[in-house]
């Protein structure tokens, strides 16, 4: 059956989108005009306290994109309120999102991505000029249209500069991939960390992949406050040369604006179109030790505690910013790497191998010394190694002390992750998992709660802290989900000891008996019972069991002079 639903004057045709809100197609009954319907959702049994929190940064998102009318930047319509549903009303697109068609096209010829990006920039340069920062650059968030027109959409996280700012000191909103390093550490931002968003999006449309890849948020996050991407295959030098200007993690080395970077990228376009001979390329740096795939298979590597890269993982250095009206400077491979032995140590080395040949009965005798020798120079080797690894965790500790968790996070997941012992990895691991831990109370504390909840889950990934699952808890408590709460309530309970462990299997049991309270006012009275028990059995000998005892005994109590009667 096809659905047929009302709002205020607009006829509902189908759903489109679904994440945080639900997209509607739908029909402006009035004018008979196709559009589209951004619905605010709620979680379920959300407080007051975040309904309030996501109405007011619904109503944000509608005089952000409202304020904006410009052909680079979906039209939005009219803002309403009916019956407490919040929806805003937007023009419909056609085409797809640019997500969608670089999943079904792949890398895109430098000529259309261009395009595409120059005119995004136009559209940044009209928000930007309003005072409307998006935040939120991503290719979900730029749609291209059939004729080719493309349209920034979705304004739910944008900051309006002359607005005081609803986020809280060292928040975080984007999506990891695509966020300026100034996000990811939660500082101050400003219209460069679109332009960061965009440059990203500029390297994944040319190259096929994004340039800061992991396994996890942490180390994405990582690389995109630490670490340069690598040289992205078969993409001509003037191109390149812009993607590593907006790239840069400093604001004040990118662009200073839109207009700017889109006027870099028009003249790196006519450099492409000019004869060979005035190019100038800018070719890969020789691979060591055998050729490199063209695409990453495995991420990044995390750089190892003495600051160096395996030579077959080293990023390129980016070039250096051209002078007015030329050419970028062309890549200068580095040397070849010194070899570890001179010619007249090998040749000293040679002739000790041959004295040792005729030695006979001394060989095994040379041989052993040779071993021991290197056995000792290698414990010597991992013992600078651990005082290097030490200096790095210190680094990290500080960072924890001062509240910078996600930054101290991020050391301790390199420090794990390259750590050359097992008592270093088992003590980074942990490490990692507390920090992240705390970063998730940050987030928890300034309502954040999704974010909150998969930050925790990434804690628990490295360490069952029983701190991580409390955290999840009073998430799911917010949220109203009480049989989540008490599942995590319960976990924390389980990796904890003595005082603390009672504490959490309290804090289960007064959700439990709440539940069972809920079930008792809808007069479901087998429930009631059953919810009760269980809290008994989550804490037994706690004020908690005796009070779900007495409830217990006073509906048993009431069942029977029912039952008399």
């Amino acid at each position: 059956m096809a659905l047929e639903i009302v709002l205020g004057h607009y006829r509902i045709i189908r759903e489109i989108a679904r994440s945080n809100d639900v997209v509607y197609e739908a029909v402006d009954t009035r004018i008979n005009r196709r559009v589209a319907i951004k619905e605010l959702l709620m979680p379920p049994g959300a407080t007051d306290t975040v309904r309030q929190d996501r109405i007011a940064r619904f109503m944000r998102e509608a005089r952000a994109a409202g304020s904006l009318t410009h052909p680079n930047i979906v039209t939005i319509f009219e803002t309403e309120e009916e019956n407490g549903r919040y929806f805003i009303v937007m023009e419909y697109l056609e085409g797809d999102n640019l997500r969608q068609k670089m999943d079904r096209e792949g890398p895109l010829p430098p000529e259309e991505a261009v395009r595409i990006a120059t005119q995004v920039l136009d559209g940044l340069t009209h928000a930007h000029s309003k005072g409307v920062i998006h935040r939120d650059i991503k290719p979900e968030n730029i749609h291209v249209l059939p004729s080719g027109l493309v349209k920034i959409t979705d304004f739910g996280i944008a900051r309006l500069k002359h607005e005081p700012n609803l986020t809280m000191d060292g928040q975080v909103f984007g999506t990891p991939s695509y966020m300026s390093p100034e996000q990811v550490q939660g500082g101050a931002i400003d219209e460069r960390t679109d332009l960061f968003s965009l440059g990203v999006i500029l390297y994944e449309m040319l190259a096929g992949y994004k340039p800061f890849q992991g396994d996890s948020v942490i180390t994405i996050t990582y690389h995109i406050v630490h670490t340069e991407p690598p040289s992205p295959p078969n993409v001509p030098a003037p191109l390149e040369w812009v993607i590593r200007k907006a790239l840069r993690k400093n604001p004040a080395e990118r662009f200073s604006s839109a207009e700017e970077m889109k006027q870099a990228l028009l003249n790196a376009l006519e450099q492409l179109k000019a004869p060979p001979a005035i190019a100038t390329p800018m070719a890969p740096p020789p691979p060591v030790g055998g050729s490199h795939p063209p695409y990453p298979t495995g991420g990044y590597h995390i750089p190892s505690p003495t600051g160096t890269y395996p030579a077959s993982t080293l990023p390129p250095p980016a070039p250096a910013a051209p002078s007015p009206g030329s050419a970028p400077a062309p890549y200068l491979p580095p040397p070849p790497p010194k070899p570890i032995l001179s010619p007249a140590t090998r040749q000293f080395l040679g002739t000790m191998l041959g004295v040792m040949l005729i030695g006979g009965a001394v060989l095994g005798m040379v041989v052993l010394g040779i071993y021991s020798a290197t056995r000792a120079y290698h414990e010597y080797q991992l013992q600078q190694l651990d005082a290097k690894v030490a200096a790095r965790a210190k680094e990290a500790e500080k960072l924890f002390r001062a509240g910078r968790y996600l930054e101290a996070a991020q050391i301790y997941d390199a420090l794990y992750r390259s750590a050359q012992s097992s008592k270093w990895r088992d003590e980074f691991r942990q490490n990692t998992a507390s920090a992240l831990t705390m970063y998730g109370n940050q987030l928890l504390q300034a309502r954040r709660y999704e974010e909150a909840l998969a930050v925790y889950q990434q804690a628990i990934q490295y360490a069952p802290l029983p701190e991580a699952y409390a955290g999840m808890a009073a998430v799911k408590q917010q949220l109203g989900n009480r049989e989540g709460a008490i599942s995590h309530w319960a976990s924390a309970a389980r990796h904890s000891r003595g005082a603390q462990a009672q504490e959490y299997q309290r804090r289960a049991a007064r959700e439990q008996i709440a539940l069972g309270d809920d079930a008792y006012r809808k007069n479901d009275r087998l429930r009631a019972l059953q919810a009760w028990q269980t809290a008994i059995e989550l804490a037994p000998g706690t004020p908690e069991a005796a009070e779900a005892q007495r409830k217990i005994d006073q509906l048993l109590e009431e069942l029977l002079h029912r039952g008399v009667r």
